[in-house]
């Protein structure tokens, strides 16, 4: 009985000592290397942020009725655009509201490309705006979110380590949480009326306990952004890899050439299943492809990687399919950090959850360092009294 105490207790000590190294660590890791993580969370949820808001700024089409057909809407966008313009991207019309998005790209070298806005029903003209890649703004944002604002070679290297340890600080940070038998449930929740270090440490342990899996997967999807190389070398290490046949579902029917965007489309929707025609491409040169874009019609919506099929626009026959939903593991859960990491596909919880996760590096930098601040002032006065009694002279 004596040798099972002394055992357990020397576990126990054991894991004590533990707690506290790795209490030290993510402690000063965090205290050392808040400012850039911060930047970094929050930079992100304004990237997020613009984004949406962009998507929100497109025409709204009022039109009501049978839509016309994706060709006629080519031919209203170029006859409005540019003269000479070589045909882009169509993004199709998908839901209530939604302009088709003509992309002409002007002759001349360093041209902007010009978005046109077509109403899919009455074919009017809802707008036209130059496609700017990197605004001021959002270039601004890319730079301190991607690089810390350092040169890009070195500065996705320090996001990468950062990202890193924003893995490690979720990690331990669990570790460092797990509660005691029998104090579960107020690990979860902060005290009512709590202040000063018990509201500090209850916000600290709350947000990260709830927001833990959120966190960890922005911040893994992060490291893998930015040592793709790597990263991808270590799954495929582990797990089995496969990029599907390339080839249409059995049974497929080609639709005979000459093919325009309509036939293509429609065309596209039988050679893979359960998905939708979200964009085409038409060739711009004579023997290229006609590119259709979709997104699978299952639960979660958009596909990261879009799902491709390509035709031949003479002949009609299909020359490779790439579908996503066919790859292997290694491949899936590549692209999963992609869907993860940017918040498409996955609906807009997961967007919500997105943009709060940018803004929680904040809120522990600042919970973490009022905790270090009041114990550290506690620690100073207990040491200053201890001082003063042992230095009074005996009555």
């Amino acid at each position: 009985m004596s040798g099972y105490l002394s055992r357990t207790a020397a576990n126990e000590g054991w894991w004590r000592r533990f707690k506290g190294g790795l209490q030290t660590v993510h402690l000063w890791a965090g205290l050392i290397l808040c400012l850039p993580i911060v930047l970094i969370g929050i930079s992100g949820s304004a990237l997020l942020v613009q984004s949406e808001y962009l998507k929100w700024s497109v025409p709204f089409a009022t039109a009501t009725g049978p839509k016309d057909s994706i060709a006629h809407a080519i031919q209203a966008a170029q006859a409005a655009g540019p003269a000479n313009a070589s045909l882009g991207r169509v993004d199709l019309s998908l839901s209530k509201g939604e302009p088709v998005i003509v992309q002409l790209q002007p002759p001349g070298r360093g041209i902007r490309p010009i978005r046109v806005f077509v109403d899919p029903v009455t074919l009017q003209i809802l707008g036209k705006e130059e496609v700017v890649n990197r605004g001021q703004v959002l270039a601004f944002l890319i730079s301190v979110h991607a690089f810390l604002m350092m040169k890009p070679y070195i500065g996705v290297k320090v996001v990468g380590w950062l990202g890193v340890v924003m893995t490690f600080m979720g990690l331990s940070g669990l570790v460092l949480w797990w509660p005691k038998q029998g104090h579960w449930r107020r690990a979860f929740l902060v005290r009512r009326g709590a202040r000063g270090l018990p509201l500090n440490l209850d916000l600290h342990h709350a947000a990260g306990i709830w927001s833990l899996l959120v966190f960890l997967a922005m911040s893994i999807s992060g490291v893998y952004l930015c040592f793709p190389a790597t990263f991808t070398k270590s799954v495929d290490a582990v797990l089995p890899s496969s990029i599907g046949s390339g080839q249409p579902v059995k049974g497929f029917v080609p639709t005979p050439g000459p093919l325009d965007a309509d036939k293509a489309v429609a065309s596209s929707v039988t050679a893979v299943r359960d998905a939708r025609a979200v964009g085409v491409q038409m060739p711009e040169q004579e023997g290229r492809p006609i590119v259709v874009y979709l997104e699978t019609t299952r639960l979660g919506g958009a596909t990261q990687p879009p799902i491709l099929v390509t035709f031949d626009e003479k002949t009609g026959d299909v020359g490779y399919v790439d579908d996503p939903r066919a790859y292997g593991m290694a491949e899936t859960l590549l692209n999963l950090q992609n869907v993860l990491h940017f918040g498409v596909g996955l609906g807009l919880v997961w967007k919500i959850l997105v943009l709060l996760s940018g803004l929680l590096p904040l809120l522990f930098a600042v919970t973490g360092f009022n905790i270090w601040w009041i114990k550290r002032r506690v620690t100073r006065r207990t040491a200053a009294a201890a001082g003063a009694t042992a230095s009074a002279p005996a009555q």
